[in-house]
C-alpha cells in the first residue's frame, strides 16, 4: 500500500511538472510574440513618419531591441531563463531592480487599458451626471483665470462665485 501511495505521488509531481512547463513554454512564446509584434509596430511608425531626428532614431533602436529580445527569449528553455535572470540580477542588482520597476508599471499600465480602466486617462471614477463637462464636481475649487481684470473669479463646490 504505501508504495503504490509513492508511486502515486510521484506520478502526481511528473505531471504537475510537466503542466507547469508546458505553460511556461507558453507564456515564454507568448511574451517572444509580443515583442516581435511590439518591434515591428516600432518599426513601422519609424518608417511611416517621413522625418528623421532623435525621436525617429529612438523608436527605430526600441524596434531592434524589442526584435532582439524576442529572438533571445525564443532561444531560450524556460529552465535556462530563469537562471540566467538569476545571474544578471546578482550580478547587477540596481539594474534589475529598475527593470522590474520598470516592467511592473507597463505591466500594471498594460492591464488598466486592457480592463478599460485607463480610458481618459485618469484612474478616478465619476457618475455619468455627476456635473457638467468643464464645471468643477462637488467640493472642488475651480479657479477661472481671469481674460481682463485684475484679480481671478473663484468658483466654489456650488458653481457660486467664493470671495473677493
Amino acid at each position: 500500500m504505501a508504495a503504490e501511495t509513492r508511486r502515486q505521488a510521484r506520478n502526481l509531481v511528473e505531471e504537475a511538472t510537466t503542466q507547469a512547463r508546458q505553460q511556461a513554454e507558453q507564456q515564454q512564446k507568448r511574451a517572444a510574440e509580443g515583442l516581435r509584434t511590439l518591434g515591428t509596430q516600432l518599426q513601422s511608425m519609424a518608417d511611416g513618419g517621413g522625418q528623421d531626428g532623435v525621436a525617429t532614431e529612438l523608436v527605430r533602436r526600441g524596434a531592434d531591441a524589442a526584435q532582439q529580445a524576442a529572438g533571445w527569449l525564443e532561444n531560450r528553455e524556460p529552465g535556462d531563463l530563469l537562471g540566467e535572470v538569476r545571474d544578471y540580477g546578482r550580478r547587477h542588482p540596481g539594474a534589475f531592480l529598475a527593470g522590474a520597476a520598470i516592467a511592473g508599471l507597463l505591466a500594471g499600465r498594460l492591464g488598466r487599458a486592457l480592463s478599460g480602466g485607463g480610458q481618459g486617462g485618469s484612474t478616478s471614477h465619476t457618475e455619468p451626471d455627476a456635473h457638467p463637462p468643464g464645471q468643477p464636481a462637488a467640493g472642488e475649487l475651480h479657479v477661472v483665470p481671469p481674460t481682463t481684470g485684475p484679480a481671478p473669479v473663484r468658483h466654489g463646490p456650488s458653481g457660486h462665485e467664493v470671495g473677493p
